[in-house]
């Protein structure tokens, strides 16, 4: 009590932000986990069903077709994550020259400025059917055969969205993945330069088991970032054609926005919340390093 009166003033400053935080945050976020619980339309009371929303979500085909969606598309986005911007790290990394690392590392990270919808238009725009920069270049090579649409070919549009990006440098990964590199202990690279180690073999037994920490960081950002993700599926393809690119977070979406099914787009969110959760436990479980033990 006294240290509380001591800070008072401390304390009432802070009230302001905890308050919003509060009510932007914890109270629609708890307001969600209520509702999941009931059917909330966009008028009237909503009325208490229980378990009816998730029941009713375990026999939805949309949702049960999205979930094998949403599986390849987040481990399409792990790979993306960690294997080009790791490449990429450890060849500017091995650089001798102080001034090349640093222009490379700028390089990589000026894209980052970019807002991630142009970069989602632009793709958009390369993979048009009639006009697009990836049916040309098949023309200007020689293999109209190949030329189709898209977006717009079930059998092709997820893996047109998983193209997103390439060659997938992200800037936020490789960033941490280079400062990761940075941080190893010089001279236990140079004794294993002594010993007459490839960079190959530094590279798996010194830089990966050394960047757990770092690799850990990075599937967990992407982890939660691929969940959550429906806006370069609402772009690009609207979740068709049919439903072959549809995602449970924009199933959500167009249960809020479009039917007003508020009560059953709450139990999407809620469900979408606890599988990551538990992923990201899994991760922390599963991913320790022998650094930190």
């Amino acid at each position: 009590m006294n240290s509380l009166l001591r800070h008072r003033v401390s304390y009432l400053l802070l009230l302001p932000t905890f308050t919003l935080v509060i009510l932007f945050f914890y109270y629609p976020a708890l307001s969600g986990i209520f509702h999941a619980f009931t059917t909330w339309q966009a008028v009237g009371d909503s009325r208490w069903v229980g378990l009816d929303n998730f029941i009713f979500m375990a026999t939805d085909p949309f949702i049960r077709h999205s979930l094998y969606n949403q599986l390849l598309l987040t481990l399409a986005d792990m790979v993306k994550a960690l294997v080009p911007p790791f490449i990429v790290a450890e060849m500017i990394y091995s650089l001798r020259s102080e001034r090349e690392r640093y222009w490379l590392r700028t390089l990589c990270v000026i894209p980052m400025v970019a807002p991630g919808m142009v970069i989602i238009l632009m793709w958009y725009f390369i993979y048009d059917p009639n006009v697009g920069l990836l049916n040309q270049a098949l023309v200007g090579m020689g293999l109209e055969d190949l030329k189709r649409a898209w977006l717009g070919d079930p059998n092709f549009a997820l893996g047109a969205i998983v193209g997103i990006g390439f060659p997938w440098i992200g800037a936020l990964a490789f960033l941490i993945l280079y400062a990761g590199l940075n941080n190893i202990p010089g001279d236990i690279v140079d004794a294993a330069r002594i010993d007459g180690a490839s960079k190959f073999a530094r590279i798996l037994q010194i830089d990966l088991p050394m960047l757990v920490p770092q690799i850990r960081l990075v599937v967990l950002l992407t982890l939660i970032a691929s969940i959550q993700d429906f806006g370069r599926v609402l772009v690009m393809t609207g979740g068709g054609p049919g439903y072959a690119t549809y995602v449970p977070a924009l199933w959500m979406y167009e249960q809020t926005f479009l039917m007003s099914h508020f009560g059953y787009a709450s139990a999407i969110g809620v469900t979408l919340f606890l599988v990551i959760l538990t992923s990201s436990l899994i991760v922390l479980r599963v991913m320790k390093g022998d650094v930190e033990d």
